[in-house]
């Protein structure tokens, strides 16, 4: 009897140390974000909720790109959510990105995406200008609707945007203008641009704060941020810069974390249907999709007949710095 106790006692306990194996670990991911904190969260925890995922959430810092690339180096992420084209296309020359073509990759179209699927487009902006109206009153001056506008003797020393090197709309200012008039006029430009002291900030937002305070006329931002807050704030204006412009695409990729099918799930539920309808419920309806881009009525009604410039990203991102330079010098 005593033998059969103790077989019995040990079979049981061997039983539940095997139940104790059997149980999974839940599922992880972790994401560096370059988009605003509201807009990460949503997606973040609906993505979790969706899928029964634990997920880790950091913010991309402000810095230098080789400052943010070594972030998200040691940082192990598994996947970079908000980042811009000129951005992966460097990230991928550093082989810091992964491949993946995500199900409903048929709605991306080719100038929207990497060719290799190293990053996937998600939404496209283009660049405005946010204008304080009671400083417009005082100048006696109608919002500004092109880049030429911003040369007038009335706005010297009036005019915000980010820092070149961390505005991804200020610096397409620079690419779209070069690349739609040639180099010679875009450095004409560029020279008379500078004698206007415009102020450089760490970042756009700093730029529309400074116009929401009244302390700038005129901000170079995201024209959805721009329609945005011209909703919120009657003493706001927008306007869409129509002498040249640009697709401003922010994306996501995979990065070499080691949770790989989570972050290929997570690409999967980024260009879903679900989480379109997801941001528009929570307030942000001036979201462009990649998706929609070929059909988007009410986008091509806001935007009408652009002359777009078409980025070489060999040149936008692999000379970044010089571009940069030669136009702070002009």
């Amino acid at each position: 009897m005593k033998v059969i106790l103790v077989t019995v006692l040990s079979i049981v306990f061997l039983c539940s140390g095997c139940s104790s194996n059997i149980k999974e670990e839940q599922k992880s991911i972790k994401i560096c974000s370059s988009l605003n904190e509201t807009m990460t969260d949503i997606l973040a925890e609906d993505f979790a909720k969706q899928q029964n995922v634990k997920v880790e959430v950091r913010h991309l810092p402000a810095g230098n790109l080789d400052e943010r690339l070594n972030f998200l180096r040691e940082g192990k992420f598994d996947v970079w959510l908000g980042g811009t084209p000129e951005e992966y296309y460097l990230a991928g020359e550093q082989k810091m990105l992964r491949s993946y073509r995500p199900r409903e990759a048929y709605k991306v179209p080719a100038e929207m995406r990497e060719n290799q699927w190293r990053w996937t487009g998600l939404y496209v902006d283009y660049i405005g200008f946010l204008t304080n109206r009671d400083r417009l009153r005082e100048l006696w001056l109608y919002a500004p609707e092109t880049w030429n506008e911003l040369l007038k003797p009335e706005l010297w020393d009036e005019t915000a945007l980010a820092d070149f090197k961390n505005g991804g709309r200020s610096y397409g200012m620079i690419t779209s203008i070069w690349q739609l008039r040639g180099e010679a006029k875009a450095m004409e430009y560029a020279a008379s641009f500078n004698s206007q002291l415009p102020l450089y900030t760490a970042s756009e937002w700093e730029a529309i704060e400074a116009v929401r305070s009244g302390r700038k006329t005129i901000a170079v931002v995201s024209l959805s941020t721009a329609l945005q807050l011209e909703r919120q704030n009657r003493d706001l204006f927008a306007t869409l810069v129509k002498d040249g412009n640009k697709n401003c695409i922010t994306g996501a990729a995979i990065l070499q974390g080691a949770n790989l099918a989570e972050a290929q799930s997570f690409m999967d539920y980024l260009l879903s249907e679900h989480s379109k309808d997801l941001l528009a419920s929570k307030g942000y309806p001036l979201l462009w999709r990649v998706s929609d881009y070929a059909h988007d009525d009410g986008r091509k009604m806001m935007i009408g007949d652009l002359e777009l410039a078409v980025d070489d990203l060999s040149w936008t991102a692999g000379q970044k710095s010089v571009i940069i330079q030669q136009w702070l010098n002009a």
